[in-house]
């Protein structure tokens, strides 16, 4: 499958996710990613892949060059840490007032929510097999390595495996037993 096909594929199946969810955001930030030995993953576990994701009690986040972005968090913010997008693109909200915001970069891409005048991170999608989970989740991995690295605690619906952390959830859509999406969302209320 070619890339834009790619692109425009993952970005309908985000929109479809946007159109389940329209409620109010939680707190989220951008921080330095944790110490070494802190929530951190053994560096040989998941090369070459470059990105993380932990489960916390404020929910699940993740880790993009060196920076943990959480859902809820100011995109100017996260922007200030992460840099430039590869690209990006406005949209009129489905579920908000105002315009959903995304930024794709390499392995992942963001959608904002507009609220009280500012854009915030509602969700990230990995957008293919080179950004991982702390736990060494990818896409193409098999559904018994997401049962190994997150349990069986998890709402399942139309091939969709859902984790819930604290006001987020952790979604893995899963066909012949292999990850097709991994996408983190705010709950919203």
């Amino acid at each position: 499958m070619n890339r834009s096909r790619m692109f425009f594929l993952l970005s309908l199946l985000l929109c479809v996710f946007m159109l389940s969810s329209c409620d109010s955001p939680a707190n989220g930030q951008v921080s330095p990613s944790p110490a070494p030995g802190e929530d951190s993953p053994d560096p040989t576990q998941n090369q070459p892949h470059e990105t993380a994701s932990v489960p916390t009690p404020d929910g699940f986040y993740f880790v993009f060059r060196g920076n943990t972005v959480r859902l809820d968090a100011d995109i100017d913010d996260v922007l200030a840490a992460l840099g430039t997008p590869q690209s990006t693109f406005d949209l009129p909200s489905c579920a908000f007032e105002g315009i959903d915001r995304f930024f794709l970069f390499p392995g992942m891409q963001l959608q904002t929510y507009p609220i009280g005048g500012r854009d915030r991170v509602h969700t990230i999608m990995f957008t293919d097999d080179s950004v991982t989970t702390v736990n060494g989740i990818y896409l193409g991995s098999t559904l018994d390595q997401v049962f190994a690295a997150y349990g069986h605690e998890y709402d399942y619906s139309y091939g969709m495996y859902t984790f819930t952390r604290g006001k987020t959830m952790l979604r893995f859509n899963v066909n012949d037993s292999e990850v097709q999406t991994i996408l983190y969302e705010l709950i919203t209320d």
